[in-house]
């Protein structure tokens, strides 16, 4: 703590102080010597008295002298400072700004955004500097050292700024504001930082960047920039959001329709009934009214018409109406996708049983809209019928087969090293040596050991799935563990796995039950190898009978053979839904060859045109951030076109309106390194502490009235005339 005094030269009247010592020494009477014989009681009576009387005088004149002084001390205005720089509002200042312009700050209150009352405050904090002063302003959306401006210049940068999707933390844009305000010569350094305080706008996890920086600049003032945290908007917010949406698929299967889920939040006291509208490709389809309890959600399904045009980019718009909200950005939601036909799946196997568990889970209801058009072929077959057609498949399942010839596990090397997909489930049929053969050895991610496992105890189930972010298993991870649980598994064999192979699912006892191998070229290629037959048999006594997987009493089994063949085609791969901020990864014909792309936003004013890609990668788009629906067109030879395109969302946690709690911000300043004011008032009477500092007045003023009474008291006691003796007293005087 440091002291400071408004009126300095008023001080030097605590030099008064010495004035009752003056006039005790000039104004003292000089004693006369009178001699009264044989007086020997008045002269004890008078040495006994004397060393009481020289205290008394002393407190008295302490009192008076203490008096003088702490009045001269209180017309100076002494103020109490917390190691912040001292001054009013004629200093000049290095000032800093830091403004919060992520989506949350949209949010409307008397028809103004929290950002444009950011603005206002950002505008009074300027209108109390002096022109003399530097402005060094930065937004969390806009890396980069901030310029110095002149208050003029500050407040036209301050009413341009408007709100951005994507922003770094505030507390790593305070990065570039520290250093330069403590670079600034200006007497005063004071950095503001105007925010709602929503949890998503920091980073609580890593401290305030740039002040360690500051402190090092040379001759820097830093340890000394007051920080100041001000929070606009109110404690509480109401907002109805469609929180969430997911299609059913990546991708539409042609002449099927595609599920539409979304999920709708409200927050805020009060229950609310809002109209979900469902758009597609700019018309609308349908709506759906929700009653959300408040501070609850709802849930909102549609669906596409199943004749939807294969080979174009699809869009999809859920958008709330009907309930009033104060915060627009996330009333809205983008969805886009392809539609493809039927994938084609060839099952290879030596009797038909142990492909007709695949068949039923991909086809469970021949005659319908399929999503997949199945083949069934013998092993014999395969290099006679597909040696042309193969590539054309998206997925080929070699189911129990004993044993292939080396050119037609030559022909599946050459169609999964061109991108094709493989599934492989052993069974008692197959014969290691063929397995575990050259040619098969380089298709396969492990190899056989030889004879089948039997499970201890004569039975076990399958264990943990071991990677749980696998498009395989990353929707229903939790679901399939607890069925894999208790699948019951009698035999399986055992895998000697390579170093190209990963393992994707145990058993209960940690041997693979699911191994993967890539292929990288143009198009990926992957073969999945199941230890235990994807088939099984009733019979207790069947010497087949090695699972229970496919029963129909676990949903597993269909579930995942659905997710499988897309995932081999590498339709899971194709995303076109992203959020703002991030990088949109689109996948391209491994066959096609493009001049350059013209990439449009959902205002058809943003446009970028890139170069192709190198033959077999995605089209790269670096972190665009118009919300909505974005059109990439691509241009062929002859100037043949073909359409593309993806959707960008906001971020979902700008939704989310967590308030930042005071520990997090002790963790990112300090606890003493800033102030924090919730509205204009609280804030003045922050900067009047940090500028000038804690008045004393009033305290002085107190402790000088003490005095006073305490100085009257004294003199009163000290100087009061003893009582005239009555004739009783003079008698026993005599006496």
């Amino acid at each position: 703590m440091e002291l400071s005094l408004i009126h300095a030269g008023l001080a030097a009247g605590a030099a008064l102080a010495a004035v009752p010592v003056i006039l005790h020494l000039f104004m003292r009477q000089t004693p006369k010597h009178v001699v009264f014989p044989a007086i020997r009681l008045i002269r004890e009576r008078q040495k006994r008295s004397r060393k009481r009387m020289k205290i008394k005088n002393w407190l008295l004149l302490a009192a008076r002298m203490a008096l003088l002084a702490l009045m001269a001390l209180a017309l100076a205005r002494p103020r109490l400072h917390s190691d912040m720089p001292m001054g009013d509002e004629s200093v000049p200042t290095a000032l800093g700004l830091v403004f919060d312009t992520s989506l949350s700050m949209s949010y409307k209150e008397n028809d103004k955004t929290l950002l444009d009352q950011a603005k206002d405050r950002a505008r009074e904090i300027i209108g109390r500097i002096p022109d003399s002063s530097l402005v060094f302003a930065v937004n969390s959306a806009d890396p980069g050292v901030p310029v110095g401006l002149s208050p003029s210049a500050a407040r036209k940068w301050i009413d341009n700024l408007t709100i951005r999707p994507v922003n770094r933390p505030l507390n790593v844009a305070t990065g570039q504001v520290y250093p330069a305000v403590a670079e600034c010569d200006r007497p005063r350094h004071e950095v503001y930082i105007l925010t709602d305080l929503s949890r998503s706008s920091w980073s609580p996890d890593r401290p305030a960047e740039g002040l360690d920086r500051a402190k090092q600049v040379k001759g820097s003032p830093a340890a000394k920039i007051a920080t100041f945290v001000l929070r606009v908007g109110s404690q509480e917010f109401s907002d109805v959001a469609i929180d969430e949406v997911a299609l059913s698929s990546t991708t539409a299967t042609q002449g099927e329709p595609l599920e539409v889920r979304g999920v709708v939040r409200a927050l805020g006291p009060n229950p609310v009934s809002p109209i979900v509208e469902f758009y597609l490709d700019g018309v609308k389809k349908g709506n759906q009214p929700v009653e959300i309890p408040a501070g609850g959600q709802a849930e909102v399904r549609f669906t596409t018409p199943p004749s939807l045009k294969e080979g174009e980019v699809h869009r999809i718009v859920l958008r709330l109406t009907g309930a009033p909200d104060a915060l627009k950005f996330n009333d809205e939601r983008y969805l886009s996708f392809g539609v493809r036909p039927a994938l084609k799946v060839l099952l290879v196997a030596d009797q038909t049983i142990d492909a007709d568990y695949v068949a039923s889970a991909l086809d469970p209801s021949p005659g319908a809209l399929k999503s997949f058009e199945l083949e069934l072929a013998r092993p014999a077959e395969l290099v006679v019928r597909y040696r042309d057609t193969l590539k054309d498949f998206a997925a080929v399942f070699l189911l129990n087969v004993a044993t292939l010839d080396e050119s037609a596990w030559g022909l599946l090397n050459g169609y999964v090293h061109e991108g094709g997909g493989l599934v492989v489930g052993l069974g008692d049929r197959c014969q290691p040596k063929n397995y575990n053969g050259p040619t098969a050895a380089q298709v396969l991610p492990a190899q056989l050991d030889d004879p089948p496992h039997a499970a201890p105890g004569g039975e076990i189930t399958f264990g943990k799935i071991l990677d749980v972010t696998h498009p395989l298993f990353e929707r229903f991870a939790k679901e399939f563990d607890s069925q894999f649980a208790v699948m019951p598994v009698f035999r399986y064999w055992k895998l000697k796995t390579t170093e190209a192979s990963r393992a994707l699912l145990s058993f209960a006892d940690g041997a693979p039950a699911l191994v993967e191998r890539t292929f990288r070229g143009a198009k990926t290629g992957r073969v999945l190898l199941w230890s235990t037959p994807l088939a099984r048999r009733p019979g207790l006594n069947d010497r087949a009978r090695w699972n229970e997987f496919p029963d129909a009493s676990y949903w597993a089994f269909p579930v995942l053979m659905n997710l499988t063949v897309p995932y081999l085609a590498g339709a899971t791969s194709d995303q076109l839904n992203f959020e703002a901020g991030d990088d949109v990864v689109l996948n391209l014909k491994p066959d096609a060859r493009y001049q350059n792309f013209l990439v449009t936003g959902p205002d058809e004013k943003t446009t970028e045109r890139l170069s192709p890609p190198v033959v077999g990668d995605p089209l790269k788009i670096t972190a665009p951030q118009h919300l909505g629906q974005w059109t990439v067109t691509a241009l062929g030879p002859d100037n043949q076109k073909t359409m593309l395109g993806f959707s960008l969302n906001p971020p979902r946690s700008e939704s989310v309106m967590t308030r930042l709690e005071p520990a997090e911000l002790d963790a990112m300043f300090g606890k003493d390194g800033y102030a924090l004011a919730d509205d204009p008032e609280s804030l003045k009477k922050l900067i009047d502490v940090v500028r000038v500092g804690h008045e004393i007045f009033p305290w002085l003023m107190m402790l000088i009235l003490l005095l006073v009474t305490a100085e009257n008291f004294l003199a009163n006691t000290f100087y009061k005339e003893p009582p005239a003796p009555t004739d009783a007293g003079k008698a026993k005087a005599a006496a």
